[in-house]
């Protein structure tokens, strides 16, 4: 599990970086994680400019701060890992979805709880919660979509992902 001094290590890291240095971090993550930058971009390609970045950037947050973790690279993800995060986000938002209300936030803080990264998705919560650089603020429905795509995108990150095989019968 990544502990919340790894996110913060990674968090102060990159706000000292120069716009070059940004730069060269992007390219870098995109050529360390080819899979997961195509992933974004395909799932994101609809929901305009601020999602795409935003999903993006915060995936790079995650992929940073699990080298920082790691004291170092991070393993390359496969299409297949994303494919199997991708379900088993969808099976916990399915799950989610069906409950309301109060009932709705103790699924949600119960789930956190129990899943395997809670700081990264405490960080991500926090970072949807703020206002845009532009000072815009994120509908539910975006703040959702990008939800979505980091839970994604950490379950396949993790270094060792629980692996669930589902017989539909």
């Amino acid at each position: 599990m990544i502990d919340g001094e790894s996110v913060e290590k990674a968090c102060s890291e990159v706000s000292e970086y120069t716009d070059e240095q940004m730069a060269n971090e992007f390219d870098r993550f995109f050529r360390a994680q080819p899979a997961i930058c195509d992933f974004i971009v395909e799932l994101t390609h609809e929901s305009g400019q601020k999602i795409q970045e935003l999903s993006l950037f915060l995936s790079y947050m995650m992929f940073k701060t699990v080298e920082a973790a790691q004291s170092g690279s991070t393993a390359v993800v496969k299409p297949d890992d994303i494919e199997t995060a991708y379900r088993e986000t969808e099976s916990w938002m399915a799950r989610i979805s069906q409950a309301e209300g109060a009932e709705l936030q103790s699924q949600i803080a119960a789930s956190l709880q129990q899943d395997t990264e809670p700081y990264l998705l405490q960080y991500v919560i926090s970072e949807l919660n703020e206002p845009m650089e532009d000072g815009v603020e994120l509908d539910d429905e975006e703040k959702g979509e990008v939800f979505f795509v980091l839970k994604t995108v950490i379950s396949s990150l993790r270094s060792e992902p629980k692996r669930r095989i589902i017989e539909i019968g």
